[in-house]
Formats: structure tokens, sequence, C-alpha cells
């Protein structure tokens, strides 16, 4: 082996030592980078977690909000209607005419219920009818030569659905 030799292989091995120590090096910066990445990505996470908590606790808070409310608009209608029937009975208490209190009782009924049939409301016809037991609840069954069975005879108490949906049967007397 000559000078040369010894000085080439001494070259060699600081090279090799260079480079596996480079190697080492590469692999801690891109441990560095991917521990880096990975800690904006829990950032990323904690915040998304965080603006989600936030999300439906508002939505929840909105939500009772509109259950909350949903008759402010009807009761705000009917606001004059009761002020209506205070006007008319601070009116009978000073006069006894009762033909006024009579037409009075019946504007503020009309109004009323103009109110509510604008809300969906509407009463549904009984007496004459044949006897549907998803708008009607027979109270009892009398006896009755001119009418067929199963017609309704006498209406008790009016029923009423709202928007198409029954929210009250009528109480009725049926013929049998």
């Amino acid at each position: 082996m000559t000078k040369e030799d010894t000085v080439e292989q001494k070259k060699n091995t600081e090279n090799k030592k260079k480079t596996s120590s480079q190697k080492p090096n590469k692999h801690l910066i891109e441990i560095k980078k991917l521990k880096e990445e990975n800690s904006e990505l829990k950032d990323q996470l904690l915040r998304k977690i965080a603006e989600f908590d936030n999300y439906k606790k508002r939505t929840e808070r909105d939500f009772f909000d509109r259950v909350q409310n949903a008759n402010e608009k009807l009761i705000t209608e009917l606001l004059p209607v009761i002020d209506d029937m205070e006007r008319a009975l601070d009116h009978v208490e000073n006069s006894q005419d009762v033909n006024s209190l009579l037409e009075g009782s019946s504007l503020i009924l009309k109004k009323m219920k103009d109110i509510l049939e604008k809300q969906g409301l509407e009463d549904f016809p009984a007496k004459g009818e044949e006897f549907d037991p998803e708008k009607h609840d027979a109270l009892m069954q009398v006896d009755s030569e001119n009418t067929k069975s199963g017609t309704i005879i006498e209406e008790h108490l009016k029923g009423y659905s709202l928007n198409g949906k029954v929210i009250r049967h009528s109480q009725v007397i049926v013929a049998k």
C-alpha cells in the first residue's frame, strides 16, 4: 500500500463518517418537522372541536328562543281583542244597554275568530254530518225516527282543526 492509497482510504473513511452522520441529522430534521406538523394538526383539531361546541351551544340557544317565543305574533295580534274586551266591560259598568253589549261582544268574537283563522284555525261542521271518529267524540247515542243511524243530531262542543290537523274533536250526540 502506498502513501497515496492510505491517504485515499482515510478520505473515504472520513467521507463515510460525514455521510453517515448526515443521515441521522436528516432523520432528526424530518422527525422534528413531523412533530411540528403533528402539533399544528392537534391545535387545529382542538380549535375545530371548540368551534363545533360553540356552534352547538348557539344553535341550542337559538332553538330554545324560537320555541319560547313561537306564539309572539299570535299573542301580539290578540292584544287588541283583550283591549276591546276591557273597554266593553268598562262600558257595561257605566251603562245598562244590553243591546250595545251584545253587539260589541259579537264584534270582538268576530275579530278574534278572524285573527285565529289567519293563523290556520278552522271549525268544522258537525250537525247533520255523518259521525267520523277522526273528527268527533260521541257523548251519547239517542233514538231518532227522523234521522239516519250514525248521523250527528246535536253538537255539544265545536271541533277545530289547525292547518288541517284536528286539535279538538267535536263533542256530539249521534242518532242510532
